[in-house]
């Protein structure tokens, strides 16, 4: 059975998700350079039996889900999909969120912190306002127009913890909530409008005062509410049931929280080195923190900016575009509103059971902050002119230093995951590449072996990069691996006994899948200009988050472990700067 093609969406073709018996070929030879003695036979064997059996009956069912259901079981199945993300258990903070830290040479010239809060905000408020109205100007890849969907929960949008599943809900544009930013300061939670129902924004010496009498309240003595979306979801989802029976007027008050704008977060100073800002953006220990929000607005008391976003509806290319709108309007935003209310105190009842509850989250986030090690690498020896200049793509450039010092890490190889989007496609999100080709292993290998001249290495440098490309254009194209067969993995937990399928698929077994599925090192680079940094926390045990920049004279990594993996994040960031000025003499040096 075929997929129809007309349930993609206005203009863009559905992703396609159909051919099992490739995906599954596919697999075996990414895994290849993962595989040892028995391994790939074994693997192989999986493979053909899923091609006869499995594959097919897996797929005509995703087929007749996909026709008679539409697209929404892809939402929900697909790695890194909402689905994904909402089934996670998790807690936000360091296992999920991502964080940005502006430039501050991109930042407005303002000197007073709530002047630059409120410059930010009523920016982002006036992005919002052109979602609405349906004026904004699409996304494009290479000329091609990308899925706006996910605009649509940008704004106003919260998780919402719930036993075993979250869920999101999004508010409406027409209640005072829609049009205000949810304010914290010292963990007191404050409603303020940004804008009238005309959509007039509010003056920005007004918003400031506001944010400098909010600023002015003494933090409560009781632990603030917002830490309950720090913990464990299956905690989390305990913490907001207490919290709506504590008061009759609570389940309001909460709602006008998440139905917010987003929050905007007035912190305390968060450092002067690299490191330390990397650790306030990414987590602080959450007491003044607002984690199922879209997305926090934060400014510090010592002039340093960014955003903490959750993933479960956006992505990078979406808060990358909300970035730049933010940063290119704050300089020259204005407002003229007048009658605007002012700011409004979100004062929760709290029973004694939450009160306990609440005392006992402190401890809790201090675990988490301490459980992770991040480190700053900036690499200012060359940037991509250099790279290019070589006739190299930079980003396959940097995933084989990736791969190169990862495995001079483990002493083995080991899978890099490398994140590619998919939004040329109707409610398209994300797929993985697999940098680890054999023609990066070819040029790895050579390279450290010494007996390669640089003319031999520079052509399997540039084998390598050819590789690179083409793995990425299928991931593009919807080809990629792992989505597809994760979809199928799903639908089969979920289907398999009444489809007749009682044992999982041999192949979801095999060692090509537990070695490529695996994610030691999973990457993500952040297109666009205006960031001075970009992290999140190692997404399993044992393993490395690396996040990327890319300038025209340096590259600036972030990388994240967990500190029960001791030293892993430097010793990583260390051998990742040695792999790239290894590399960069291959590029200069001639035969």
């Amino acid at each position: 059975m075929a997929v129809s093609a007309g349930k993609g969406g206005p203009g863009l073709p559905r992703p396609p998700f159909d051919d099992p018996v490739r995906s599954g070929n596919r697999l075996i030879e990414w895994a290849e350079p993962l595989l040892t003695g028995s391994e790939p036979a074994r693997s192989k064997e999986a493979a053909e039996e899923f091609a006869l059996f499995c594959g097919p009956v897996l797929q005509e069912e995703l087929d007749r889900i996909r026709n008679d259901e539409g697209d929404h079981i892809l939402g929900r199945l697909v790695p890194y999909w909402e689905g994904w993300y909402l089934a996670s258990r998790a807690p936000l903070p360091v296992h999920s969120n991502p964080f940005y830290l502006f430039a501050s040479d991109t930042l407005p010239g303002e000197s007073c912190p709530f002047r630059l809060a409120a410059r930010l905000a009523l920016s982002a408020a006036a992005f919002c306002t052109e979602i609405d109205r349906g004026t904004l100007e699409p996304d494009t890849f290479r000329g091609a127009p990308l899925c706006m969907k996910e605009y649509e929960r940008l704004f106003r949008t919260s998780r919402r913890a719930l036993p075993g599943a979250d869920v999101q809900a999004t508010g409406t544009k027409t209640g005072p909530a829609g049009r205000s930013a949810l304010v914290l300061s010292g963990g007191v939670p404050f409603l303020l409008e940004l804008y009238s129902e005309e959509d007039g924004l509010r003056d920005v010496e007004e918003t400031a005062r506001h944010l400098r009498e909010m600023a002015s309240f003494p933090p409560d003595e009781t632990p603030p509410v917002g830490l309950i979306t720090t913990l464990h979801r299956d905690e989390a989802a305990l913490g907001r049931r207490l919290l709506l029976e504590g008061g009759k007027d609570n389940e309001r008050l909460l709602s006008l929280a998440e139905e917010s704008l987003f929050v905007l977060r007035l912190d305390g100073p968060c450092g002067s080195s690299p490191e330390e800002r990397a650790r306030h953006f990414l987590f602080d220990g959450g007491q003044n923190g607002w984690y199922e929000k879209s997305f926090q607005l934060i400014v510090t008391a010592d002039g340093q900016a960014g955003i903490n976003f959750e993933h479960a509806s956006r992505d990078g290319t979406h808060v990358g575009r909300l970035v730049k709108e933010i940063l290119s309007r704050a300089p020259s935003v204005t407002g003229r509103a007048s009658g605007l209310p002012a700011p409004v105190r979100l004062d929760f009842a709290l029973s004694g059971e939450f009160r306990d509850f609440l005392d006992g989250i402190p401890e809790k986030t201090r675990i988490l902050s301490d459980s992770r090690v991040q480190a700053v690498l900036r690499f200012d020896a060359f940037g991509t002119d250099a790279v290019k200049e070589g006739n190299v793509s930079p980003d396959a450039f940097v995933q084989l230093a990736m791969l190169m010092a990862a495995e001079e890490l483990w002493g083995e190889r080991r899978s890099v995951y490398e994140s590619v989007q998919l939004r040329r496609f109707a409610g398209g999100r994300t797929e993985g590449t697999r940098p680890l080709t054999r023609e990066a292993v070819a040029f790895i290998d050579g390279f450290r072996s010494g007996r390669a001249s640089s003319g031999a290495l520079r052509e399997m440098l540039f084998e390598a990069q050819r590789a690179h490309r083409e793995r990425i254009r299928e991931c593009l194209e919807g080809r990629g691996v792992e989505g597809h067969l994760q979809l199928l993995r799903g639908l089969w937990k979920e289907r398999g006994r009444e489809l007749g399928l009682k044992e999982e698929p041999a192949l979801f077994r095999s060692p090509a899948w537990e070695k490529l599925a695996s994610c030691p090192v999973s990457s993500s680079t952040t297109p666009g200009e205006g960031f001075a940094l970009a992290g999140y926390g190692p997404v399993q045990p044992g393993g490395l988050g690396v996040r990327y920049l890319s300038r025209r004279d340096h590259f600036i990594f972030h990388v994240s472990s967990w500190k029960r993996d001791g030293s892993l994040a430097p010793e990583y960031a260390s051998r990742l700067r040695n792999a790239l000025e290894a590399m960069g003499k291959v590029l200069r040096e001639q035969e």
